[in-house]
């Protein structure tokens, strides 16, 4: 009959408990990755893409506003996404961006621009014809 000591009943004890505990933290940890991956994940991902979407579109009706500012002699700009964020563009390439769209819309926008240019003559006759009245 082996008679053990003190010491070794402890460090058996010890030993099984440490064997339990890491059973029982590997079942919370597990079930913790389980309610993250399935649970909380899917809406970060859905909040983050919804997010990048809004943010871009602030920006893209930004620039078709005119609410950007030069930066510089650079072909870069400064506009903001309406979330107190400021994004830089390069206007680098005037031909992949610009050219297309003039292409495309060429006759709507000389004739918009031709329309400004004509309010524009009106407004300053009207206003040469109110300094002449006084």
């Amino acid at each position: 009959m082996d008679v053990k000591s003190n010491e070794e009943v402890r460090e058996e004890l010890l030993i099984k408990a440490l064997e339990s505990l890491k059973t029982q933290a590997k079942a919370v940890v597990d079930e913790v990755m389980v309610e993250l991956y399935c649970d909380y994940l899917p809406h970060v991902v859905t909040d983050t893409d919804s997010n990048i979407g809004n943010r871009v579109s602030g920006v893209v009706k930004n620039l078709i506003a005119g609410k950007f500012e030069r930066c510089g002699e650079s072909p870069m700009v400064r506009v903001s996404d309406n979330y107190n964020s400021e994004h830089y563009i390069s206007f680098n390439s005037y031909d992949a961006m610009a050219k297309p769209l003039c292409d495309l819309m060429g006759p709507e926008i000389v004739g918009a621009r031709v329309k400004q240019l004509e309010n524009e003559v009106e407004s300053l006759k009207q206003q040469l014809e109110s300094a002449y009245r006084r």
